[in-house]
């Protein structure tokens, strides 16, 4: 009976011991994962760091080119309609020389009435047509630019 009893303290003391050691180990385990967590959770708040201020250059940068859009926008705007004022100056200075030769030369007062009207009214028709020309050709290279504008983005 005692060397039972011995024998039975024995295994209980190993039982005990191996149970103290699965115990230590589970717990250095569990330990080991807190950190880990707690490295994840700071690598995480980083990573939400840099993805917020990477967000807020990508709205700078956006920014930046729309303004730089819109300032192309206006000086192609003006350098058009300056070509085009020009360009219709150049047309009437050459009508207005035109016009002068043909009254000169002209005996009938009635005829010269007819031209002039003529004249004018191509004119009209003329600049109506570059006008609207003008305006269509700035419509697509503003669309040409906000698209490049949008791919170089």
């Amino acid at each position: 009976l005692d060397e039972t009893i011995v024998s039975c303290k024995k295994a209980q003391e190993n039982m005990k011991q191996r149970h103290e050691n699965e115990m230590h180990t589970l717990e250095k385990q569990i330990s080991d994962l807190k950190n880990e967590i707690v490295e994840l959770q700071g690598q995480a708040a980083v990573l939400k760091e840099a993805h917020h201020e990477a967000t807020c250059r990508h709205e700078e940068e956006k920014k930046q080119l729309q303004a730089k859009l819109e300032e192309e926008k206006t000086h192609l705007q003006e350098k058009l309609r300056l070509e085009h004022e020009m360009e219709l100056k150049a047309r009437l200075a050459q009508a207005q020389a035109s016009f002068e030769q043909e009254r000169e030369g002209l005996q009938s007062r009635a005829w010269t009435e007819e031209k002039v009207r003529g004249l004018t009214q191509e004119l009209e028709r003329f600049h109506q047509e570059q006008l609207s020309s003008l305006v269509e050709k700035h419509t697509l290279e503003k669309e040409e630019l906000r698209k490049e504008l949008l791919e170089k983005h």
